[in-house]
């Protein structure tokens, strides 16, 4: 398998972040001014946008990491590409449901599976399943 394949979700990741960075100032133009430009001080809530690209820049970090250490031991294979693109698409479909109709049950499910993808990269990583 080619060991730079890997490389492709993190990517796919890294577009998603730069997509939603573009949306927040569209999203601003759009509701004109006033619009949500200013954060509530009583809940500090950032607006959807801004809270899905922070989410963007948090827990992928740990998904890199991972990705760079396998391509680095040259250790990529079916299991890890699976789950890279498993976590991708997770993330992907948190940030639509958060950019759209925002139903938080929705949102967490789909936060909380791809951490579980996430975590088995990990584990994956430094005990891999038998026959590998």
């Amino acid at each position: 398998m080619h060991n730079e394949l890997i490389l492709m979700p993190m990517g796919a990741l890294a577009l998603l972040t730069f997509l939603v960075l573009f949306f927040i100032p569209l999203r601003r133009l759009r509701k004109g001014p006033g619009g949500t430009t200013e954060v509530d001080t009583t809940t500090e809530a950032l607006p959807a946008p801004q809270q899905n690209h922070m989410s963007l820049l948090e827990m992928p970090v740990l998904f890199y990491a991972i990705c760079l250490m396998v391509f680095v031991t040259n250790r990529t294979d079916l299991s890890f590409l699976w789950l890279a693109w498993i976590y991708v698409g997770l993330r992907a479909l948190h940030s639509f449901v958060h950019l759209t109709y925002n139903h938080p049950f929705h949102r967490t499910t789909l936060f909380t599976l791809s951490n579980f993808a996430l975590i088995a990269m990990w584990v994956f990583f430094f005990l891999p399943p038998m026959g590998f």
